[in-house]
């Protein structure tokens, strides 16, 4: 092996490492990420609740389809939060537009 392959070689790993430690950075500064999970928008989960929180101007309708159960709709005010129910029982949630 000569000299120039080995300095190749001590360059690429070097770059390989730098890019693996950068991957697990934060893409947020990490007070902007706490604040984020202490005052959630949308839906989110509560241990073991599904809950959603409307921050937008205006009054939300949703549609949730659940797993077991039958499906509900749901109207949520500006500002406050809705239980859905179980995590494990709610499907999937969509927005109806207003209500």
């Amino acid at each position: 092996m000569t000299r120039t392959n080995t300095a190749r070689r001590v360059v690429l790993a070097a770059s390989i490492g730098a890019i693996l430690l950068a991957g697990g950075t934060a893409a947020v500064p990490a007070g902007a990420a706490a604040a984020a999970a202490r005052n959630p928008c949308g839906l989110y989960r509560d241990n073991d609740q599904a809950m959603y929180k409307n921050c937008s101007q205006a009054n939300e309708n949703l549609f949730v389809t659940r797993i077991v159960s039958s499906n509900t709709y749901h109207c949520v005010t500006p500002g406050s939060v809705a239980h859905l129910g179980s995590w494990n029982n709610v499907f999937r949630v969509y927005h109806r537009g207003t209500c």
